[in-house]
């Protein structure tokens, strides 16, 4: 029960921050950048070695949100993830720099899921957040 509550108020809040997670997100694009999301989301998958559908990319607003889904990093440490974020931040970073449609963004964002398929239920294992700074780098964000 306390899980269940828990689980419901962190989804509250990331929907308060403008975080969205589950399937919606990756429906989240514009049409006209459906394109570019979907090209950065076959490199995400080829540069870091993922399987298919445990990568999900979208982009609302000024924040591009890239979902690890039940990753064999969900189980690592936060160091782990860090690295392999680091790398979907920097093949992010740029295919939005050669598009247009895209300059707005000034936030990477990668979540860790886990994604239950028989009940859709999703749990955030860690997330990790990557900003422009002034010379229009994104670094990672360590709070």
């Amino acid at each position: 029960m306390f899980r269940t509550i828990a689980a419901t108020c962190l989804l509250a809040l990331l929907a308060l921050f403008g975080l969205q997670v589950g399937s919606t997100a990756a429906q989240t694009a514009s049409t006209s950048s459906a394109p570019v999301l979907d090209s950065l989301r076959t490199s995400v998958i080829k540069t870091i070695g993922a399987q298919d559908n445990t990568v999900e990319i979208s982009a609302s607003g000024s924040v591009l949100t890239a979902l690890r889904i039940n990753s064999n990093l969900n189980g690592s440490t936060h160091a782990g993830r860090n690295n392999e974020a680091s790398a979907i931040a920097v093949v992010a970073a740029k295919a939005i720099a050669a598009d247009a449609t895209h300059a707005k963004i000034d936030t990477i964002r990668v979540l860790y899921l886990a994604r239950d398929g028989a009940t859709a239920g999703e749990k955030v294992i860690d997330t990790i957040e990557f900003r422009k700074n002034a010379k229009g780098e994104f670094e990672m964000h360590v709070t």
